[in-house]
């Protein structure tokens, strides 16, 4: 088993040299012949013709490990008809080698209609998937492996969830109406036992069934970049679906030019469980948050020090997330500094629920080292502790 987390950790670290920037392409027109190396390295783009391509993630962009699958492998496949209008069919297969299971989701898309600012556009996906419990806050799998072997710990949730959704998606810059439906069965599997590993069960919190059904239906209003307004519901008894709540949520975004000196994010995110009939853990509100800022959302509204699950709520929560960039602070004046283009970033976040004191953090940071990295330090302030500092190297803020 030693052996085994020195391999992985090996393996992740070689195939992720460009884990904290964007993944390089290949492209290949038909007739080309492709090297065996680029496939773990690159995504490979086939063009077949103008109206035809034919993408292929790198098979090193993998989870290569976590507690329930094992070691796995996956990639995804993509292809593309009709750059003007496009219709994609996107395929995402994985290979779980300690559950001797395989399992993929899929998705299809078209554009009804399109041109430069107005669109209508529709998405069907389905599959059966392991996903986190922190949807749409999903943090980076490759990360985690290295956490999951080198620690022994289990900080995130799982479940294996089998789904159909639906989504349609209307634009007149710069308006955007999405409406979604989706059934999903969800269940929490069982951690494998691995020698010398000691993984916390892997069981929702508070007592929750480790399987439901749910149903939900939702609908967001967008005027991009500075606001937007979603309602979801849970409806019980269609397909057994046991979900029965309504959900309301506010976010205003905000930010600010000074001389191109400085520059200021600002964002509030508020929601509220208006009816809680009956919601499962999985359907609670989860915080953006995690000890890596490889995320799938923007680093200026990451949590750093925030546990995953704890704030959790079905009820009400606020967020508010402030960072101020500027070239003219402290060490952005050296001239070592300027000539590199280095930005420092003072960031502020705040958490409130109805059942925990406020949780509070705030940090410094070096951002665009070497044009791809962010270096921060911070702290936090919750329930009369201080936490931290902590130290975190991640992608730059975008």
């Amino acid at each position: 088993m030693l052996y085994g987390r020195l391999f992985i950790v090996f393996a992740t670290l070689s195939f992720n040299l460009n884990i904290l920037k964007a993944y390089s392409e290949k492209k290949i027109t038909s007739g080309d012949k492709d090297s065996f190396p680029d496939v773990f390295f690159d995504t490979l783009i086939w063009r077949m013709n103008n109206n035809w391509c034919l993408l292929m993630e790198p098979v090193y962009n993998i989870p290569l490990f976590n507690p329930i699958d094992g070691y796995l492998i996956q990639t995804g496949l993509k292809t593309t008809f009709n750059p003007r209008k496009p219709f994609e069919l996107y395929f995402k297969p994985r290979y779980a080698f300690n559950r001797k299971i395989f399992y993929a989701e899929a998705e299809v898309s078209t554009f009804i209609y399109k041109n430069e600012k107005n669109s209508t556009q529709i998405h069907l996906s389905g599959g059966n998937f392991l996903t986190q419990v922190n949807h749409p806050f999903i943090k980076n799998e490759q990360i985690f492996s290295i956490i999951n072997l080198l620690e022994g710990k289990n900080p995130l949730l799982y479940i294996e969830k089998k789904y159909l959704k639906f989504a349609f998606k209307q634009t007149f810059s710069p308006f955007n109406i999405t409406a979604t439906s989706a059934f999903a069965q969800r269940n929490y599997p069982e951690n494998q036992i691995f020698q010398r590993l000691k993984f916390s069960p892997n069981d929702p919190l508070w007592s929750y069934s480790l399987r439901d059904k749910s149903f939900t239906n939702s609908i967001s209003f967008t005027y991009t970049p500075l606001f937007s307004l979603t309602y979801k519901k849970g409806i019980a008894d269609f397909l057994k679906s046991e979900s029965n709540f309504d959900y309301l949520e506010m976010a205003i975004s905000k930010s600010f030019n000074f001389k191109e000196k400085v520059s200021i994010d600002f964002n509030y995110i508020s929601g509220k469980f208006l009816n809680q009939e009956f919601i499962h853990f999985n359907d609670f509100y989860h915080f953006p948050t995690g000890r890596t800022l490889k995320v799938s959302h923007p680093v200026v509204t990451t949590y750093r020090l925030l546990d995953y699950y704890n704030f959790s709520t079905k009820n009400y929560f606020h967020r508010i997330h402030l960072q101020v960039q500027t070239t003219d602070f402290l060490l952005s004046k050296l001239n070592f500094i300027k000539k590199f283009n280095i930005m420092e970033n003072l960031f502020f976040n705040l958490a409130v629920t109805e059942n925990k004191a406020p949780f509070l953090e705030i940090g410094y940071a070096l951002d665009y080292i070497l044009e791809k990295f962010r270096l921060e330090i911070v702290i936090g302030r919750f329930e009369g502790t201080w936490l931290g500092p902590r130290i975190i190297l991640g992608p730059v803020s975008l």
